[in-house]
Order: structure tokens, then C-alpha cells, then sequence
């Protein structure tokens, strides 16, 4: 879907509610305003007008009781009120008061979002940053930024339908990639556009542009493209300098996740009572972690697990595990030392690891994904393809490096996959068994059906056959 036909589903998500008509866009310009006030002129409104009744009835009451002045004492204010509710109504209508709150303006050409003197690119923006608070009446979306606290829309609590399906649509234009007509960074060549092309999902799901290898122009948003680099490197990554960030990068072209994937495969295959005492042994050791109790027998226990994973080869494996947990100098030189040491890293330090494979299992206990894994080899050469992008953001590699080593990658993507389409089908069940799903997962699917979809997207200006050989100089 274009960026018109995501305004008109924006227009459509408010239509009949409190919201309706709080949006402009000014084609032009390329620049969505949105004006808040609304909601809050509502609120003012209806509690004016509730709380005036409410007096002008008890005044009523009161005065039917025989107690004429303390019925003043409630009609007094009542009509006030009311007379208040009237007021704004008249202001609202007949003067310029509303100019008094300023819009909060969506400038694409900018790709940022503006409130006064504050700018917040697109790119630094993330879908936690939009949030809603939810009130008697009213439910309110908010922009929570720490750059920009601004209210963007609000709808009444009986609109939840509405208000869930504007957000939605508002950060699918925040969240589209910047597809050019004409590539940008100087002017790149067709291979190096097919080249930043494959790698694009993982930059734009991130707020990065398609058809670059460096920032966005302007000097804001190149501030905020190296920030952003810098943040994803060092998480999640764990990438502070250039060592650790060409560490990252071998580890995704040697082995990456389509190691665990084979290997996960491998499980997936043996018969459900293996798996099953796989499974609960793995729930076992993960949960003595968990509580840090180290003492026996969880050694004994871990040794057993680490059998049973590698099958066949479980004994070599289980009698490196020792020296592994003593750290022992060249324990884990070996392909099985360094494989097992791999595997014990993420079973120690990352919480999830656990639960992400036990999900991959399940995932693959379909055949026909197990026959597919080896095709999984984008998951993490595009993610490696954006790594190197990163470097080059933050001043760690220069132009020429990342090119030379991006090509090769490029190639072998083009070597295994039929056509966009077909490396995006594969990347994106990579990241489901990489994941578990959730809805990140939505996010990317819709993100790389845009790229599909949209006519600018270099998925469609760049032929998947285009030879890959060097066309720079």
C-alpha cells in the first residue's frame, strides 16, 4: 500500500468518531497535520455541561422540597456551567481560539515529526513510543518521545475499535521505508542498490532508509541515523568497537541462527519420547539457572542435556562441558569445543533461549519446513548487510570496505533464492523460528509486503537476475 493509500485507510480508521476531521493533509507539502484539540474541548464541553445538569436537577429537587435557598446555591452554578458549555461551543465555532493549539505536523519529505520548535525523525520513533491513556470517557493516544510529549487523537472509550485500528495505521506511515525515486548517498550504482536491497528489511523494520549504504541527508537526521546505529550495535548486539562488531558479523556468515536451525531440525526429527525428554530436561536445567542453583546435581544434569542434544556425538560433546564451565584455557578450540561453548553462553546468559527453541521444535516438527532450513541463510545475511551499513553510520568502516564485503554476501543471496519475493517468504520464517512470533512478526510482514507492493520499492525498480559483478569505481 502507497503512502495515499495508507493516508485514505488513516482517514477511513476515523471516520464517525471524535477524531474525525482533527487531520489534514497538505499534498503539496507532503505534510499531515494533526490537530489535538478536539478531545480536549470535548472534555471541557461535556463536563461543563454533565456537571451543570447535574446542579440545575438538584436545584430542582431542592426547590420542590421547599428549600428555595439552598436551591439557589445549586441552579446558581448550574446555569453557569451550562452557560460555560454554551460558551466554548460559541468560541469554538465563531473565533480562532482553536489555532491556539498547535498541530503536530508528519512531514514525509523531512521524514520526521514536528511540534513547534521540537523534530523528532521517523527514524528514532518506535511503536512503544506511541501509547494510550485511558480516561472515564475519553481514550487518548500520545506521542511519548523524549524528545516530543504531544497528545496526537483522542476518542471516546466506546471507540476502542477505531482508535486501535488509527494507531495501527498511523505507525505504518510512520513506520513505511523511504523508497526514492533515485537512489540517495551520492548516487549508487544498480549492483550497489541490489546490494542495500537485500538487506532492507532489517534497516527499515529499524527506521533506516532503502536506497543507501550511509545516513539520511540533513544534519539531523544524520545525527539521529548514528545515534540509532550506535544503540542497535551496542543492543542488541553487544558491538562497542570495531573488533566486536566484525566478530558479529563473521559469527552471521559462518554460522548465525541457521546453525541452531539445523541442528533444532535435527531434534525436530527424532521421535516424539526423545524430544520429550529432551524438552523436560532442557525446562529443568534452564529453570536451575534461573534460580542460580549451581550446586549438584546440575552439572550432572547439564551433562545429560548436552548428550542428549547432540545424539550420536553426545559424549564427546559431554565431556568437554567440564572443562567449559571451568573455563579451561583452549576448551573450546575445537569445532565441538566452540559449538558447545555457543550453546552454554546463550543457556546461561539469555533467558529466552530456552523457550526459543523448545518453539522452534514444535515449529518443526513440520517435514516439509525441516527439508527448508538450509533456504533460512537470510535471516542472517541480511542482518549481516545491515551490520556493515552500522559500521560505516558510526565511522568504524569505510565505503569501500563495506562494499567489498557486502558483494559476496549479495551474490550468495542471489545464488540460493529465486526472486524477491522468494528471499522475503524465507527471511521472514527465519525470523519466526528465530522469534516465536508475537507481533513483531506482524510488523515485518506487513513491512515486507510494502516492499513488495510498493512501485518505488527497489524490490520492484531492480530485477532479481541483475548480474553482480563490481559497477563502481
Amino acid at each position: 500500500m502507497g503512502q495515499a493509500g495508507q493516508l485514505d485507510a488513516l482517514e477511513r480508521a476515523v471516520e464517525g468518531t471524535l477524531a474525525e476531521g482533527s487531520f489534514e493533509f497538505d499534498d503539496a507539502a507532503a505534510v499531515l497535520r494533526i490537530e489535538g484539540s478536539p478531545v480536549l474541548t470535548t472534555t471541557w464541553f461535556l463536563s461543563c455541561g454533565v456537571v451543570g445538569v447535574a446542579l440545575l436537577m438538584a436545584g430542582a429537587v431542592l426547590s420542590l422540597a421547599g428549600l428555595p435557598d439552598e436551591a439557589r446555591w445549586a441552579l446558581a452554578p448550574g446555569a453557569g456551567l451550562l452557560g460555560c458549555a454554551l460558551g466554548i461551543v460559541l468560541l469554538l465555532r465563531f473565533t480562532p481560539v482553536a489555532a491556539l493549539w498547535s498541530d503536530v505536523e508528519l512531514r514525509f519529505a523531512e521524514r520526521a515529526m514536528v511540534h513547534r520548535r521540537k523534530r523528532v525523525p521517523f527514524g528514532e520513533l518506535r511503536p512503544e513510543h506511541l501509547v494510550w491513556k485511558n480516561g472515564w470517557f475519553f481514550r487518548r493516544l500520545y506521542v511519548r518521545h523524549p524528545s516530543l510529549r504531544k497528545q496526537l487523537a483522542g476518542f471516546f472509550g466506546s471507540e476502542e475499535r477505531q482508535a486501535a485500528e488509527f494507531r495501527r495505521r498511523l505507525w505504518e506511515l510512520i513506520a513505511a521505508p523511504e523508497l526514492a525515486d533515485a537512489p540517495g548517498d551520492g548516487g549508487l550504482t544498480p549492483v550497489q542498490r541490489w546490494i542495500i536491497a537485500a538487506g532492507a528489511p532489517y534497516g527499515a523494520i529499524n527506521g533506516f532508509l532503502v536506497d543507501r549504504l550511509g545516513t539520511a541527508p540533513g544534519e539531523s537526521a544524520k545525527a539521529a541515523d548514528r545515534r540509532t546505529a550506535h544503540e542497535l550495535l551496542q543492543d542488541p548486539w553487544g558491538a562497542y568497537d570495531l573488533e566486536q562488531l566484525l566478530g558479529a558479523v563473521n559469527w552471521l556468515v559462518q554460522d548465525g541462527h541457521r546453525a541452531d536451525f539445523t541442528r533444532d531440525a535435527r531434534l525436530a526429527a527424532r521421535p516424539p519420547a526423545a524430544q520429550e525428554e529432551y524438552g523436560t530436561l532442557l525446562r529443568e536445567v534452564d529453570a536451575l539457572i534461573a534460580r542460580d542453583d549451581l550446586e549438584p546435581p546440575f552439572v550432572e544434569r547439564l551433562i545429560e542435556l548436552v548428550r542428549l542434544r547432540y545424539g550420536d556425538e553426545g559424549g564427546s560433546y559431554a565431556r568437554l562441558v567440564p572443562r567449559l564451565l571451568r573455563d579451561e584455557p583452549g576448551a573450546d578450540v575445537s569445532e565441538e569445543g566452540a559449538e558447545l561453548a555457543q550453546f552454554l553462553h546463550q543457556l546461561f546468559n539469555d533467558r529466552n533461549h530456552a523457550s526459543e527453541e523448545l518453539h522452534r521444535l514444535r515449529v518443526l516438527a513440520d517435514p516439509a519446513l525441516r527439508a527448508n532450513v538450509e533456504r533460512f541463510l537470510i535471516w542472517d545475511y541480511g542482518r549481516a548487510l545491515m551490520l556493515y551499513r552500522w559500521g560505516h553510520m558510526v565511522g568504524w568502516l569505510t565505503e569501500e570496505y563495506c562494499w567489498e564485503r557486502m558483494l559476496p554476501l549479495a551474490i550468495d543471496i542471489q545464488r540460493r533464492y529465486s526472486s524477491w519475493r522468494d528471499m522475503a517468504a524465507c527471511y521472514l520464517q527465519g525470523r519466526l523460528l528465530w522469534s516465536g512470533g508475537g507481533k513483531a512478526q506482524a510488523e515485518y510482514e506487513r513491512l515486507v509486503e510494502n516492499l513488495l507492493t510498493e512501485p518505488r520499492s527497489p524490490w520492484n525498480t531492480l530485477p532479481w537476475d541483475l548480474p553482480l559483478t563490481r559497477d563502481w569505481t
